[in-house]
């Protein structure tokens, strides 16, 4: 093993190592991610790892080659997610129930939930984001106003060809960028503030299960009575409550309440509540770690026909079709 400069690749002033050695390969990769299965399935003349790495606070930027056909098996990765995007060459990704050929115009988010299984063809050389699990659901929750528990999925497939892709891409890159230079004005707060605004596009625009709630429409200016509702019916969604205690919690007759919310959103509040109820009902069947019949009682549907059609209502299919998979696909 050799830590010698390398040829002008991405955070090349960030080599992490280099090296011939399958085994010495498979404990340094380790190091940064998790301990993983790493196999030679090509032409072992071929392999050559390195790995640039450069870190910071929620995230950390990476650069991987590894030469020859690899086999790459972590199972679930745990604490991270790993955004892949390929900058030449091809891989195949498994994750979860997903599997795919990723390139440049196809890239792979792996959830940190889900077994990975993947295969890196000879030529592929990847630029990596590892996302820190925790603080990600946690900012995920501050920019939601929500306490949602559960893991946060990923549809693991990201296609650049959307609009809204290509614009996270280039933020990316920029980052990876200017992580060349290593002594960048403004550091602490600022790569902090770079690092939120990346991963707040990516919340908003890469499917996912909290993604119902990003979408969710809001009045710009809304009155403070209102504003009270909304919280107290987030706060509350899994308690009995009606009309008058959400009235109640926010300092209005119920019947002034109705008209707030007819006017800013067109529905009833016991329909914001009823809707609050079901995007939490899908985030848990996305999910799947729970049965339909279980995530209807935990959100207080006891008529479970009745659910049902509304679920197909609101979502375009019924709670059995989330859970068996493709609801973060667009």
């Amino acid at each position: 093993m050799e830590e010698a400069s390398v040829r002008r690749v991405p955070l090349s002033d960030h080599v992490l190592f280099q090296s011939n050695d399958l085994d010495c390969a498979r404990e340094r990769v380790a190091q940064k991610f998790c301990n993983h299965r790493l196999d030679i399935i090509g032409d072992r003349k071929s392999f050559r790892v390195t790995h640039n790495h450069a870190p910071g606070e929620m995230i950390s930027l990476n650069y991987i080659s590894y030469g020859a056909d690899v086999l790459i098996d972590p199972g679930e990765l745990g604490d991270f997610y790993l955004i892949q995007m390929p900058i030449s060459g091809t891989a195949t990704i498994r994750n979860g129930s997903r599997e795919f050929l990723t390139d440049r115009s196809i890239a792979s988010v792996l959830n940190a939930d889900l077994a990975t299984r993947m295969k890196w063809w000879q030529g592929c050389a990847q630029l990596l984001v590892q996302v820190r699990k925790a603080p990600l659901h946690a900012f995920a929750m501050r920019l939601l106003d929500r306490d949602i528990s559960g893991p946060l999925i990923f549809d693991p497939l990201i296609d650049f060809s959307r609009p809204e892709m290509q614009a996270w891409r280039r933020l990316a890159n920029s980052l990876f960028r200017a992580a060349e230079i290593k002594s960048l004005p403004g550091s602490g707060l600022q790569n902090v503030l770079h690092e939120q605004h990346l991963l707040e596009l990516f919340l908003r625009n890469q499917p996912n299960n909290m993604s119902l709630f990003f979408n969710e429409q809001r009045p710009g200016a809304a009155p403070r009575h209102l504003k009270r509702a909304e919280e107290f019916i987030r706060a509350n969604v899994a308690a009995p409550i009606g009309l008058h205690e959400i009235a109640e919690a926010a300092g209005v007759a119920p019947r002034t309440l109705q008209l707030a919310y007819r006017n800013a959103f067109g529905i009833s509040p016991i329909r914001a509540l009823t809707r609050e109820r079901m995007r939490r009902a899908r985030f848990d069947l996305v999910a799947g770690e729970a049965s339909v019949t279980d995530v209807a009682l935990k959100w207080g549907f006891t008529h479970f026909g009745r659910f049902a059609a509304e679920y197909r209502h609101e979502f375009g299919e019924l709670p059995r079709e989330t859970r068996r998979g493709g609801a973060l696909r667009q």
